[in-house]
């Protein structure tokens, strides 16, 4: 029950650090005049939950190699077009259940792929994401977005010269 409580607060101070997209007051239409339809666009995307425990993640780290425990040994931001990308992510804390995942998109937005991995840590964890493609990947600018079910916590950007 106070878990529920927890969560309801820590919804309730997430939407309200929101409010700074609000229209001004002053040309603002009333919720009452306004369709319902235009309520629910203007309502806020709920989150999804965040997981139950203190799981937390410390680093992200993009290179094109990762040493015996999913570690990787040299930082990059720059990659060969020819390379295989990893990212190690370094958490702590445990957590009855959550799904880590990485989404690797292009500059504009175009998901290149994305994967996830249900986990149950309860000890400090390395958990590795690699993308690879047999063709050479394109010159231009990358990210990997890690979220922990659903929820962007962490975002590494890195070219592809």
């Amino acid at each position: 029950m106070r878990l529920n409580a927890a969560v309801a607060v820590f919804s309730l101070l997430l939407l309200s650090a929101c409010g700074d997209r609000a229209e001004p007051a002053a040309t603002a239409t009333p919720a009452a005049a306004a369709p319902a339809a235009e309520v629910a666009e203007d309502a806020p995307a709920v989150l999804p939950p965040l997981p139950v425990g203190d799981f937390r993640i410390t680093t992200l780290t993009l290179g094109k190699a990762v040493d015996a425990e999913g570690q990787v040994p040299v930082a990059l931001e720059t990659f060969a077009p020819t390379d295989k990308i990893y990212a190690a992510v370094v958490s702590v804390g445990s957590s009855e259940g959550l799904t880590l995942s990485a989404r690797w998109t292009t500059a504009d937005g175009s998901e290149v792929a994305k994967a996830g991995q249900s986990l149950a840590p309860s000890t400090p964890l390395v958990t590795t994401f690699s993308i690879a493609q047999a063709e050479p990947w394109p010159v231009g600018g990358y990210q990997v977005e890690i979220a922990i079910n659903g929820r962007v916590v962490e975002t590494r950007a890195f070219q592809v010269q």
